[in-house]
């Protein structure tokens, strides 16, 4: 038997090898993090420091939005005196849908003061940083992802015993030393779908408006916003990609083709092969392939890493694939608004979030249209002393194509 005729045999010889992404995974279980999940109300550091009204509302229709993922952002790594959080809205008016300013994310922040010469040194640290799997697990830190390779004991990597740093000084020391979680094995690739990832949603009744900012006032009411959605978990871990198979010999994929165009006069071949090709987006099913590696993600977190693109021929697939065809995390995103400091990719939501958060949704007609949602942050973490401020940050929405 030729070695590229056994998937099996293949995979037994050849290891899955592990990315420097972490996988997000929706839970009904508790998972330890009380600070990230998908869905319900979002949470703020301070219960007395709301963010602006006008943040909550939607900029095309000026409607109350609803919660996406609020997910819990600190970095000590990186920002060792900084407490973070990520909150991503959307807009659930149907003919908001597609337009820009329709989903939103709110990167809040909270610095503690430190003597001056040690933020310089981390500051100076953050910007020479490359992209690179830290020896403190960076997916631990944000929500408890593992990772086989950095555990080659029995010891529980989930425990914080295990971390580097103390209880006294871990920013997450409000989580229990230790959580009921297994790692996920690695899952069976699927088959790429380019049909739509999740049922449809259709919200017919205008939601009530919010009024404009009034010095003072505070976030609204959860009875201003519309039915959240359902309140996930986040469990995680890092991603696991299954070994890349031989190529199949020339000679053999010819007979095999051929063999397959006799035996079945569905196959693609008996429809104009070049008008097929022409209408795939590579760039789309690069990602569908990669996600049917483990198809219940709901999110992929890489702090100063590569988003995994939708498409390459949208607006914003075209604002972040250079000439040369490589995707950069700071071509193309809007330096931040307050400081002029570039931005960085940080983390995405993919269709997996759409499945889980519409899966109880067995009347709605209509649901969300994304296909991810990219969103980009300041890399130097701007803020104020003392204070906990609210900034938006760059969200780059990449929509299924309608009809």
């Amino acid at each position: 038997m030729d070695s590229y005729d056994s998937d099996s045999s293949f995979e037994a010889e050849n290891e899955y090898t592990e990315t420097n992404v972490n996988l997000g995974y929706a839970s009904r279980e508790p998972t330890g993090d009380t600070i990230s999940h998908l869905g319900g109300f979002s949470t703020w550091l301070d219960p007395n420091r709301t963010p602006p009204v006008s943040f909550a509302r939607c900029k095309v229709c000026s409607s109350p939005m609803s919660l996406l993922l609020q997910l819990n952002g600190d970095l000590p790594q990186y920002f060792p005196n900084d407490e973070r959080r990520l909150h991503i809205y959307s807009c659930r008016m149907k003919p908001c849908s597609q337009k820009v300013g329709s989903v939103r994310a709110i990167r809040e922040v909270r610095k503690h003061k430190v003597e001056g010469a040690t933020r310089s040194k981390a500051e100076k640290a953050i910007l020479n940083a490359e992209p690179q799997k830290q020896s403190e697990d960076l997916g631990t830190t944000i929500f408890g992802a593992t990772s086989s390779k950095s555990n080659p004991s029995n010891e529980n990597p989930f425990s914080l015993a295990s971390k580097p740093f103390s209880m006294s000084s871990n920013p997450f020391n409000s989580l229990p030393s230790q959580t009921t979680l297994a790692a996920k094995p690695p899952q069976r690739a699927q088959e790429p779908s380019i049909e739509t990832f999740a049922s449809r949603l259709r919200i017919s009744s205008p939601s009530p408006q919010l009024k404009a900012d009034v010095p003072g006032e505070l976030w609204p009411q959860e009875s201003a916003f519309p039915k959240p959605y359902p309140y996930l978990h986040l469990d995680a871990e890092y991603e696991a990609l299954a070994p890349v198979k031989p190529q199949i010999p020339e000679a053999s994929s010819s007979k095999i083709q051929t063999q397959y165009s006799e035996e079945d006069s569905t196959a693609p071949n008996g429809l104009d092969k070049d008008l097929f090709e022409s209408n795939l987006d590579k760039t789309f099913l690069s990602f569908s392939d990669r996600l049917a590696q483990n198809p219940e993600q709901v999110l992929r977190y890489e702090w100063k890493g590569n988003p995994l693109l939708y498409s390459s021929t949208d607006a914003v697939g075209k604002q972040l694939v250079p000439s040369n065809g490589k995707t950069k995390t700071s071509i193309g995103m809007p330096r931040c608004d307050s400081c002029g400091a570039k931005r960085v990719f940080e983390m995405q939501l993919v269709p997996g979030a759409i499945a889980a958060l519409e899966e109880d949704d067995i009347n709605l007609e209509e649901g969300m249209e994304w296909g991810t949602i990219l969103v980009g942050v300041c890399e130097r973490n701007c803020g104020e002393i003392g204070e906990v401020v609210f900034k938006e940050e760059w969200c780059g929405v990449q929509w299924e194509e309608r009809g």
